[in-house]
């Protein structure tokens, strides 16, 4: 399939500010800054007295890329 010309003339990207450079720090064991990835938290959503719906939604998070870090 080929792309069809509208006549919309096309929008110039515009400039990507320049990132001014961070230090690192420890969060407990998560590095934050400094050119670490970036960490994203996640809880579940169910009554903890539910195990099979608490432990399904675990097993999304972690289908879905989610690393359990600490479980407190």
């Amino acid at each position: 399939m080929s792309a069809v010309s509208l006549g919309v003339p096309e929008v110039p990207a515009r400039p990507v500010a320049t990132r001014r450079v961070s230090r690192q720090i420890q969060v407990g064991s998560v590095a934050v800054g400094g050119g670490a990835p970036v960490s994203v938290q996640s809880m579940t959503t169910t009554r903890t007295s539910d195990i099979g719906s608490t432990l399904q939604q675990i097993a999304e998070l972690t289908a879905s890329g989610c690393q359990i870090v600490r479980v407190a």
